[in-house]
Parts: C-alpha cells; sequence; structure tokens
C-alpha cells in the first residue's frame, strides 16, 4: 500500500511540476544584421517572413519572400548563410530534409514532387506529423473540422484514408483516442471519421472549439494553433505597446495551461510609439517537438529572437534532450524532474539525447521507439561518434549518476 501510495505521488508530482515553475522568457540574440525590409511588391510580404528553429544546431531559418532566398541564421555565432528558394508567401515553415513547407491557418503549401494542386485548404494550422514509410503524413482539418492528410510523396488522404493510417499506425494509442472521443460526446463523429482525436487532443478549427468549449474556451484568439508531439496547443498573439501581447498554452484535455504576457520582455513592442513616430515590426513563432517556444520580433533597426523552454505537463523528453542542462531556472527543473523518474524512463531520456544525433540503437525496444518519432533519423552512428555540446553531456552524466 505505501509502495502504490509512493507510485500515485511520483505521478502527481511529475504532472505538476509546471505549477512550481513560471514560464522564463529568455531573449537568445538581437541581430542588427536581421532587420524589418519594406515590402517591394504588393502582396509578396516583407523580410524576415516565417520561422523555423532547428532545435540540435540553434538554426534560425527564415524566408525573405521579396528576394526569394532561405536565410539561416546560427544563434551561437551570428553566421548568415542565405539560399535561392522561392516559398509562397506564408508566416510558419516547416522543414522534411532540404525541403520546405510553408503554411498559414487557411493554406499549406507543400514544396512536394508529384502534387498537382498549389495549395491544399487548412483551418487553425497542421495538427500533427507522423512517419510513413520513408515519407512524411501531415494531419489538418478543414473548415468544417474533417480530418485531412497528405504525404511528401504528393498523396492527398480523404478523412477516412487519414483515419484508417492512424489505426495502422499506433493501433494503441488509436483506442486512448476513441476513449477520449467518447469522453468527449463525440464518439460517433470519430468512428465516422468526422472529427480528428489523436491521444488526449481534440483537433479542430479554433471556430468549432470556441463553440464546443463556449465561455471556457481556452484559447486567445481565432487563427492558427501550433501544437507539439505530445498534444499540447500554442497560440502567440503579437500586439502594439496599449493592448496585451501574451502566450497561450492549452493542455491536451482542452484546459488552458498557462496565459501570460510577453510584451515587457521586448524593446521593440514596448518601445512601440502610435502617430507620427510609429514604429513598424514583424513576427513569427515556431513550436518544437517538444514544446519549447522560439519567436522573434522584427523591427526597423534590429531584431530580437526569444525562447521559452517547456517546463509545463507532464515532462517531455525530446525538449529535456534538447535543452540539456544549465545553471538557471531551467536547471532546477531538470533538478526535480530526475529523481522522480525511473530507471527505465532515465534510461530512455539519456537515449534520446543521443537519438538527437541520429545514432543507431541495437536494442529492440529502443529502435522501435525512435523510429516512430518524427524527428528521429538513424544515420548508422554510434554513440562514440557524437561529441555532444557541454548542456547535453552535464544532463547525459546527472542520468547516469542517478542510474548507478
Amino acid at each position: 500500500m505505501k509502495n502504490k501510495f509512493c507510485k500515485l505521488f511520483i505521478i502527481f508530482f511529475i504532472l505538476n511540476i509546471n505549477f512550481l515553475y513560471s514560464q522564463t522568457i529568455e531573449k537568445l540574440a538581437v541581430m542588427n544584421e536581421m532587420r524589418l525590409a519594406p515590402v517591394k511588391i504588393a502582396g509578396i510580404g516583407s523580410f524576415p517572413e516565417g520561422l523555423y528553429f532547428d532545435e540540435i544546431e540553434s538554426l534560425l531559418i527564415t524566408q525573405d519572400p521579396t528576394e526569394d532566398y532561405i536565410v539561416t541564421i546560427n544563434i551561437e555565432n551570428n553566421n548568415i548563410t542565405r539560399e535561392k528558394k522561392s516559398i509562397p508567401y506564408v508566416p510558419f515553415l516547416l522543414k522534411f530534409g532540404n525541403d520546405f513547407w510553408g503554411y498559414n491557418d487557411h493554406i499549406l503549401h507543400p514544396i512536394i514532387k508529384n502534387l498537382s494542386c498549389s495549395c491544399i485548404n487548412i483551418q487553425s494550422g497542421i495538427s500533427f506529423i507522423l512517419k510513413k514509410d520513408k515519407e512524411y503524413i501531415v494531419y489538418y482539418v478543414d473548415e468544417d473540422g474533417y480530418p485531412g492528410a497528405v504525404d511528401t510523396s504528393g498523396r492527398i488522404y480523404s478523412s477516412e484514408e487519414a483515419m484508417e493510417y492512424l489505426k495502422e499506425h499506433d493501433p494503441e494509442k488509436y483506442k486512448q483516442s476513441e476513449k477520449r472521443a467518447a469522453e468527449l460526446e463525440l464518439y460517433n463523429d470519430f468512428i465516422r471519421n468526422r472529427v480528428l482525436i489523436w491521444g488526449s487532443t481534440y483537433y479542430t478549427t479554433t471556430y468549432i472549439i470556441e463553440k464546443f468549449y463556449g465561455k471556457n474556451d481556452p484559447y486567445i484568439k481565432n487563427g492558427e494553433i501550433q501544437y507539439d508531439n505530445s498534444g499540447y496547443g500554442y497560440q502567440i498573439y503579437f500586439t502594439y505597446k496599449n493592448f496585451p501581447s501574451n502566450v497561450c498554452i492549452v493542455n491536451p484535455d482542452g484546459t488552458r495551461n498557462a496565459k501570460f504576457s510577453i510584451r515587457d520582455y521586448s524593446t521593440i513592442l514596448s518601445t512601440y510609439e502610435d502617430g507620427e513616430n510609429r514604429k513598424y515590426f514583424r513576427t513569427s513563432y515556431f513550436i518544437g517537438f517538444g514544446g519549447n517556444i522560439y519567436y522573434y520580433i522584427a523591427g526597423e533597426e534590429y531584431t530580437e529572437v526569444f525562447r521559452i523552454r517547456r517546463t509545463w505537463g507532464e515532462p517531455d523528453f525530446y525538449a529535456m534532450a534538447i535543452n540539456g542542462y544549465t545553471e538557471d531556472e531551467y536547471g532546477k527543473y531538470v533538478d526535480k524532474v530526475l529523481p522522480a523518474l525511473s530507471k527505465e524512463d532515465l534510461r530512455l531520456l539519456r537515449n534520446t539525447v543521443f537519438a538527437l544525433y541520429g545514432v543507431h540503437f541495437k536494442s529492440e525496444d529502443l529502435a522501435k521507439h525512435f523510429d516512430k518519432q518524427v524527428w528521429y533519423t538513424d544515420e548508422g552512428k554510434t554513440s562514440a561518434d557524437v561529441a555532444l555540446p557541454e548542456h547535453r553531456q552535464k544532463l547525459v552524466e546527472m542520468i547516469q549518476k542517478l542510474e548507478s
């Protein structure tokens, strides 16, 4: 009985760690080389446009639609490269191998082979991404909230085909989704392929969510929602000086986890003036697979880049592997999480660090787990082939000490 109580306490503790830590907003960089460029052609947009963040190498990737370039900036050394590549005018970017996709809250622009149409109509952003053979399959919902998908071979899936692949991809999680659909009184729609529920998360349009939850709607505005791999939803709303600029984080069960202001962390937002002295800015944000939040605010003189590391909800091992261990508030979070993990979870977390770099796993359970992760590619490496950066090496050493 005592052991059962202790186990329940540990689970409760892990699930509620987010209440012990306020979300720390870090300013990663101020870049004079990247600043708001004026619109050259009507409807084309301005530089920078969109954001993809390579969390492993700390690379900020954005688009210059005025010149048709993809711009990559190394946050660590401020090295900047520009690659000629035309992408439709969009505020969000995804990357598969060397190919980019762009999307906003209504249109998905795949840069993929064998696609007959130039864009796919979606609502409220991309729901999630899964592996499919050697390709990837991207899930979204249409304006009626019906599921849809497209893979990187160019195939577009009907609602029925999209839901059938979920059942094939992970039968156990599909059963969890059925149970969740019943809890939401959406089971009949779920089995008729009319709603997209995966795990605990109900993915739909912000308009349907607003009607579904009524006054308890967890989100803050209409438009795009970005999600992490655990089904947490994210919105960031950027506004001018006299209005709030907020981050909103929503749990997979549809309850709001956090809402906090980001305006006071930005010199550009906090010094905005209206009237003749009005300054313009441009923004975009990216949610890492584990839930880290990245965003920039590009002003006319410089660009500010920010990060909010994941400390909410159930600990995400990918995010912890990315973030490593640092001597700051995040380090205090790691100090609390690690001792509460089981030996099995410690082993999985330690190997997640090496999986970031494409290490091959001989253990069947690890290989099976990582092969399903959309961020993982088996490059045939061994752990000896990988030179970890200091913050990730420190995390590995802490884990090894607990394992022993």
